[in-house]
């Protein structure tokens, strides 16, 4: 459900932003690293950091809005 939205916020991103999207149940121990219990889980990175973490569906806007506070 989370594909759609992600692939328009990716459109809308420009200069060092990026978005990923990683298949847990084929990359499991990337899934422990960064603990993640419920899908969709979207987390936010600066810096190589992580600085925000967002379990469920959430919307393009929601998600563009975080990424410019960042």
């Amino acid at each position: 459900m989370m594909a759609p939205v992600l692939n328009d916020v990716a459109k809308e991103l420009s200069g060092n932003s990026h978005v990923g999207k990683v298949n847990i149940e084929q990359f499991q121990s990337l899934a422990q690293t960064y603990k993640v219990r419920s899908i969709p889980t979207l987390v936010l990175f600066k810096n190589s950091k992580e600085i925000n973490r967002f379990v469920g569906i959430k919307s393009k806007d929601f998600l563009l809005q975080q990424i410019q506070k960042a």
